[in-house]
């Protein structure tokens, strides 16, 4: 991995954009990145990271990457191009910023992070382009990482080697170093597998205590299974132990002996249930045998007793019998009957119905005769023939006082229409020159606007002169005393450095004397012998102390300058101010420009109604021209509802003389026609009815005639007589059913009577069936409890036989769980060096880290030799760090001091010879990392800051160490302030801090 070309703008203390030119830097070898302090040297290595991973080294956040002297209108971004593996790319990224919004409701917008990455591809005709890779953020992350074969941590551990981070390794503890050699080499894996390790031994171990529960719980099943009697008689054995102790041996044999005596028991209660049945079923049979006799005995005593009856009911049977043959004798005249009162029952029935209706006609009608209300029928439906043709008069009668309503309507309508339009005619010639006349006054308002305007700009920038004026005034009268004052400074400086000049001069003889030595000529004289040399006064000034004061000086003169400066052109600024604003004072600007302001805004909010005004002028005109053709329509409205009204009135008069002389004394046509329909409805009535009566009448003859010559025929004297002998058909039903239930009662009683069985029966001693059945009730006791007993039995038997084949496999299981348990237990132990077995008594994760860091020292060490001259070397150590109790062994590290033999701590090097050995470590620990990332070739090196702790020696051993690196095809970046560095490396890139942000310059060698 090489860098090639980096451009940073608004980042950190950059405020615009600077270029790094990483292949002008990197072509000596080694540069120097060189600054004061707070510059933003390591800002650099900030951007690197930045723009490669989405952050910076360490846990600082990426919202404060912004530059504070940058400008709004800037963006902070960092482009960097890269090559990996002979592949050429360009990577830019922005962080989340905030930037000024007009859209926004606080003035601010977020803009969100970006990360854009491109790859430069040459094409078949030898043009290059970049081809973009990806635009999302997470997935620029995944395809650095996969690129570079390093994580963020990773990079900052073996390309920036970071600020004040170089001792943090070597001094650190054994858990913080595993913590970090842990998270570089990503061995988390291993404590993975013994976190899973711990955890799948006790998972095993809980299934081991479950199935020690369920072996413990067959157990107590099997003896409850087995009841106490088995249990009593067949025990567990000593060599058996009881349910709920570890590694008991097997129940099988227990279990098996108690099945064996099970299934002894349940063939003995089998043959008892057989003997219990046998004896049942005969206790059966002898009480069926009772109970039929007994019920044979009844049957006999009952038909005995039937037989008494039906011989005293015998005479009562044969009158019934009379009785019946008469009514079956009547029953063919029912209908001649039946219609004779029916007859009888209607001809009063109609009687009463033509009474009723002839009440309701007048007293000229009461007794008439059909024919002459036949005749009044008739001359009523004439005269309603001649009403009904009225009808539609007085339907024409109701339509006209409708139509007269209406025009009367339509007139009293037109005539307010009429009425209002005149009155708004008359209002027009004040409505109108009103509304000229605003017209008028807003065209003026509107013509003054733009003078308006013109005024309050003029006193706007005459305000902003004005305020301009009086701040560069105090600034000026302050800017004026300062000059002064550095004047005055300068004046004395330099008054300070003339006297010290003079002093010196006039004490320059004992200067010189001071120089003198016995044998050596004097430089002013030649003599080798200084008798009396001058000697100095005690407030003699040095060549020194004269060089002091002129830099005083010069200094100060320097201040006095610029202060000048300063004060002329504000003095400048201050005159053009006050050309421009006046001497006006800014309140009184202020108040002006107000009132200009308020004069402006309210001509704009008048003139803006001049529009409205002319829309309202037309709106006039066409509303004056709609109103006078609207009055002209009203009165032609007006004339002509009057007319139509006239005639209507007089075609109604004549309507109605018509009407009063056919209603009579009615008060309507209606009523008229009403009044005599229902007298005519009447006649028909009564017409109806009385020819009714005469029909049923003549039926009544006939069917009493017919009646009286069948009842002869039938042998009745009359046909009242048959009537008497005619009974309801229930009635005849009812004797015939219980004639006929006599007969089969009779015929039964004597066939019980004569049958053997109950002749027999009544011969034999009376049957006891009660004891039959107390004798069958104890049998089925004693089956019922023989059933429970074989069946308990058999339970038992299937219960035992399937608690056996769960036992087997429960047992098997058991004895499975506690080998892989017991496997499970040691790993866990050895792994977490726990066990005796493990004799380094290191963790496996320490264990695998140790080897790491035996690599890491291998890689120092080969660098430290050189850079100490051979006399430091590291020294990997598997014991425990003294006084930590049980903390983790295996990753502790000590110095091998070669002038002495003797092995120390860390912690006794010296400043410079830590920074040495850190700076050793650093480059084993990115050497172990770079190969274990999978040994892609990282052609850049970035040391931040250690070397004022070296001596010169030291220095040159560490600059050589930094040349072999770059004889590796490695370039290596040095960031320092340490002047000697200067001297060393030709190449730098500058960083200079200054008051509107930093910026950077290359120094290239040889230009």
């Amino acid at each position: 991995m090489r860098l090639h070309t980096m451009a940073v703008t608004a980042f950190g203390p950059f405020a615009r954009t600077e270029n790094v030119d990483f292949d002008q830097l990197f072509s000596a070898g080694v540069f120097l990145l060189k600054g004061v302090t707070g510059a933003g040297k390591t800002s650099v290595l900030d951007a690197v990271c930045f723009a490669l991973y989405g952050t910076v080294p360490g846990h600082r956040p990426t919202t404060r990457l912004r530059s504070d002297h940058a400008p709004d209108t800037l963006r902070t971004r960092v482009e960097l191009q890269f090559s990996v593996s002979g592949r050429r790319f360009k990577i830019t990224r922005t962080p989340a910023q905030t930037y000024r919004s007009l859209r926004a409701k606080d003035g601010t917008a977020t803009a969100q992070a970006t990360a854009h990455l491109h790859e430069r591809i040459t094409h078949p005709d030898g043009t290059t382009a970049w081809e973009p890779v990806s635009a999302h953020i997470q997935e620029t992350g995944t395809q650095v990482t996969t690129l570079l074969g390093l994580t963020k941590e990773q990079f900052c551990q073996v390309v920036l080697l970071p600020q004040g981070d170089f001792a943090k390794f070597l001094h650190a503890s054994a858990g913080d170093r595993r913590a970090l050699l842990s998270h570089l080499f990503t061995t988390h894996r291993f404590q993975d597998l013994q976190n899973w390790l711990a955890a799948h031994r006790n998972t095993l171990k809980a299934d081991l205590q479950q199935a020690q529960g369920i072996i413990d719980h067959l157990s107590g099943r099997i003896e409850q299974a087995a009841g106490p009697h088995l249990t009593e008689t067949t025990p567990l054995t000593e060599t058996t132990p009881p349910p709920g102790t570890p590694h008991r041996t097997t129940l099988l044999p227990w279990t098996q002996n108690l099945l064996t005596r099970a299934t002894a028991a349940f063939e003995t209660a089998r043959a008892a249930e057989a003997k219990a049945d046998q004896a049942h079923q005969a206790a059966k049979a002898a009480l069926a045998t009772a109970v039929d006799l007994a019920g044979r005995q009844q049957r006999h005593r009952e038909a005995l007793a039937r037989r008494t009856t039906l011989d005293g009911g015998r005479e009562d049977n044969q009158h019934l019998r009379t009785r019946l043959e008469h009514a079956r004798g009547a029953e063919h005249l029912r209908p001649l009957l039946a219609a004779v009162r029916t007859n009888a029952d209607q001809l009063a029935k109609a009687k009463d119905a033509e009474r009723d209706r002839r009440s309701l006609l007048d007293t000229a009608h009461t007794h008439a005769t059909v024919p002459e209300l036949e005749q009044a029928h008739q001359d009523l439906h004439a005269a309603l023939g001649r009403l009904e043709a009225l009808r539609p008069r007085e339907e024409r009668h109701t339509e006209l006082a409708h139509r007269i309503a209406t025009m009367d309507e339509k007139e009293k309508l037109a005539q307010e229409e009429l009425d209002d339009t005149q009155e708004w005619l008359d209002s027009w010639p004040r409505t109108h020159a009103a509304a000229t006349e605003r017209i008028t006054v807003l065209r003026g308002v509107a013509d003054r606007i733009p003078q308006l305007a013109k005024d309050e700009d003029a006193l706007a920038k005459q305000l902003e002169f004005a305020e301009t004026r009086d701040a560069l005034a105090a600034e000026l009268d302050k800017a004026t005393r300062t000059a002064a004052r550095r004047g005055d400074q300068a004046r004395a400086a330099q008054q300070k450095w003339l006297d010290l000049r003079e002093q010196r001069l006039n004490g320059m003889a004992a200067e010189l004397a001071g120089d003198l030595k016995d044998g050596r000529p004097c430089v002013v004289c030649g003599s080798p012998e200084h008798p009396s040399p001058a000697r100095p006064s005690a407030q003699q000034p040095t060549r020194a102390d004269e060089e002091k004061a002129a830099q005083a000086y010069e200094k100060a003169g320097k201040l006095h300058e610029a202060a000048d400066r300063t004060r002329a052109d504000l003095a400048t600024r201050h005159a053009q101010a006050t050309g421009a604003a006046g001497e006006e004072p800014v309140a009184e600007l202020r108040t002006r420009l107000e009132q200009a302001c308020t004069a402006h805004t309210e001509a704009q909010q008048e003139a803006a109604d001049l529009v409205e005004a002319q829309q309202h002028l037309e709106e006039l005109q066409t509303e004056h021209d709609r109103r006078t053709h609207q009055r002209a329509q009203a009165q032609k409205q007006v004339t002509e509802a009057q007319s139509r009204a006239t005639t209507l009135r007089q075609e109604q008069q004549q309507i109605v003389r018509e009407l009063e002389e056919a209603r009579a004394d009615a008060p309507t046509l209606e009523q008229r026609i009403t009044t005599l329909t229902g007298t005519r409805d009447r006649l028909s009535d009564v017409i109806e009815y009385a020819r009714r009566t005469a029909a049923v009448a003549a039926r009544l003859a006939d069917s009493t005639s017919t009646a009286h010559d069948s009842a002869a025929e039938a042998g009745f004297p009359t046909f009242e007589e048959a009537g008497d002998a005619l009974q309801p058909p229930a009635a005849v039903q009812q004797w015939q059913k219980e004639l006929e239930q006599w007969d089969k009662d009779d015929a039964a009683v004597t066939d019980l009577l004569s049958a053997p069985e109950l002749v027999e029966a009544g011969q034999l001693p009376t049957a006891e069936p009660a004891v039959a059945q107390t004798v069958l009730t104890a049998a089925e006791t004693a089956v019922k409890s023989a059933t429970n007993n074989a069946h308990e039995a058999h339970t038992r038997v299937i219960e035992l036989r399937h608690l056996t084949d769960e036992l087997t496999p429960a047992e098997a299981a058991l004895e499975g769980l506690r080998a892989d348990h017991a496997l499970a237990d040691r790993l866990a132990e050895v792994v977490n060096g726990r066990s005796t077995a493990n004799t380094l008594s290191m963790e496996l994760e320490a264990y695998v880290l140790a080897g790491r860091l035996k690599e890491i020292v291998t890689a120092a060490n080969t660098r430290l030799t050189a850079m100490t001259s051979e006399r430091f070397q590291l020294v990997y150590s598997q014991e425990k760090e003294p006084g930590r109790g049980r903390a983790k062994a295996g990753l502790t590290l000590r110095i091998l001091d070669n002038w002495t033999g003797l092995e120390r701590e860390t912690s006794t090097l010296s400043g410079g010879e830590t920074f040495t050995t850190s700076l050793a470590l650093a480059l084993g620990l990115a050497d172990v990392v770079t190969g274990e990332a999978g040994g892609r070739p990282l052609g850049v090196l970035f040391v931040d800051e250690g070397f004022g702790s070296l001596d010169e020696q030291s220095l040159t051993d560490v600059m050589d160490v930094l040349d072999q690196l770059r004889a590796g095809d490695r370039a290596v970046g040095v960031v320092s302030h340490v002047g000697d560095l200067s001297d060393r490396i030709p190449t730098q890139l500058h960083i200079r801090k200054e008051r509107n942000g930093s910026t950077v310059h290359p120094v290239l060698a040889g230009a």
